[in-house]
């Protein structure tokens, strides 16, 4: 079997492109981590979308029922912070002759695994972002391995 390469075809090597890294223009509201009645759920979706699309530089359509799963567990911690705001951690079972946590609280935590837990899948937490570029101050570095946890 005798095959030839075609005179006209020429095979190019090149180098991958190097992506530059993106710096989001878009600024997420946290301000309903101190003052929940400043979460708005609508919005945040809108921007958590913008944020995934300019740091990832993906399409976020696909991820979106991921996205809705996102905001609806922080609003579930959302409205149990607020109701532990009202009530307190403890609460009083068995007619008063019991004292424990709150449900809010244990509600809370789960959400908030949940939360954790999304935002991992979505690429969101600073060990599992995609693409970002490391800085290599002995600083900046410190921190990220103190924020990446045990």
């Amino acid at each position: 079997m005798n095959s030839k390469i075609p005179a006209n075809l020429h095979i190019v090597m090149s180098t991958p492109k190097l992506r530059r890294p993106v710096i989001p223009t878009i600024e997420l509201n946290c301000d309903w981590l101190s003052d929940p009645a400043a979460w708005d759920k609508e919005k945040f979706i809108s921007d958590i979308v913008s944020f995934i699309e300019q740091t990832q530089v993906v399409n976020a359509y696909p991820n979106t029922v991921l996205i809705g799963m996102l905001a609806h567990q922080i609003d579930l911690y959302v409205q149990c912070t607020r109701q532990m705001a009202q009530t307190g951690l403890v609460e009083a079972y068995n007619k008063g002759v019991t004292t424990g946590p709150s449900l809010y609280f244990s509600m809370a935590d789960k959400a908030l695994n949940r939360v954790l837990q999304i935002m991992k899948e979505l690429g969101l937490t600073p060990t599992h972002r995609i693409g970002t570029v490391r800085s290599t101050s002995p600083e900046a570095l410190a921190f990220e391995e103190f924020m990446a946890g045990p």
